[in-house]
């Protein structure tokens, strides 16, 4: 069952979790990592997204909930993922590439905009293997992940609804630690990273500083019928008020704080296949501030190929 972990806690990080939620989102808050006894981990999830709400900057009173006269914000992403052990053992990379597809409207107006998102590297390490049975000691693995802009992102937009934007056309860093740990059916997960987001020029004429980004979950599940599990994760995701100047802006940013929960289904297809049916919420837990709050489903498979 730890081969389901990571593909269960992507899931639930996979909604729209920045500023303007459909078209800012990074990739992934969490890597592609190998967790089982595979080689190699090939994937492919497809999320829908719908904004519900906005929750106003920090100290600015509770989200307010959109209604039918609102503006329809919603995001589906393709997002592929890959990873393979490069030292047969231990040390492993992967990659993750979305395809993303926005779609915002107000009335009878609709602007929609397909495109490439940040694409995420990463090396894993498997730091705490799991040698012999330990009641309470965790399987871990550290990850260094690297976002690169190869998305739009908001400063870049054309589009005066922002449709385009499917990045956050910023480098971003990021170093985290994932434990995994199983009780005969039960099983429980946590995670932590911590991330710089690097300040960049763009040929708009403005400028941006850099800022911190974070994100900690804790999730669990249980197995069923021999190839089911049922889970479910709560998480924050958060990132530092970001300065920005030029182009007739000068603003010293916000920060935005976001909590995610969610719940899975996972279906084990014979021995090297997954299917994982999720569903995120951000609008279940808080507090939340100067972000957009949406509900997602997504359906998520996985193929691996053994050692």
């Amino acid at each position: 069952m730890f081969r389901f972990l990571l593909t269960l806690i992507a899931v639930t990080f996979s909604g729209p979790s920045a500023r303007a939620a459909p078209c800012c989102a990074q990739a992934g808050s969490v890597p592609s990592l190998i967790t089982g006894d595979e080689r190699i981990s090939i994937g492919a999830s497809l999320s829908n997204g719908n904004v519900i709400g906005d929750a106003p900057a920090a100290g600015g009173g509770l989200p307010v909930f959109r209604d039918a006269l609102s503006t329809r914000e919603s995001r589906s992403v393709l997002l592929l993922n890959a990873a393979s052990l490069i030292d047969g053992d231990r040390l492993q990379a992967g990659v993750s590439v979305p395809l993303q597809w926005n779609r915002i409207g107000t009335g009878s107006r609709e602007s929609s905009r397909v495109a490439t998102g940040d694409v995420s590297l990463t090396v894993g390490h498997e730091t705490l293997p799991e040698w012999d049975y330990s009641l309470w000691r965790p399987r871990g693995f550290t990850f260094l992940q690297l976002t690169l802009p190869t998305g739009r992102s908001m400063f870049e937009s054309t589009d005066s609804s922002a449709s385009d934007v499917t990045g956050l056309g910023h480098v971003a860093l990021s170093a985290g630690f994932v434990a995994l740990k199983r009780w005969s059916v039960w099983d429980a997960n946590a995670l932590v990273r911590l991330g710089r987001v690097f300040g960049r020029g763009f040929d708009s004429g403005i400028s941006t500083r850099s800022a911190w980004s974070g994100a900690f979950s804790l999730g669990g599940g249980i197995s069923f019928a021999e190839r089911f599990r049922f889970g479910g994760t709560l998480g924050v995701d958060a990132v530092s008020a970001q300065a920005v100047s030029g182009g007739g802006l000068d603003s010293a940013g916000a920060g935005r704080l976001v909590w995610i929960a969610g719940a899975n289904l996972s279906w084990l297809r014979g021995d090297d296949d997954t299917l994982v049916l999720g569903y995120a919420d951000q609008t279940l837990f808080g507090p939340a501030y100067n972000t957009s709050l949406a509900r997602t489903f997504s359906l998520s498979f996985m193929h691996r190929i053994e050692r």
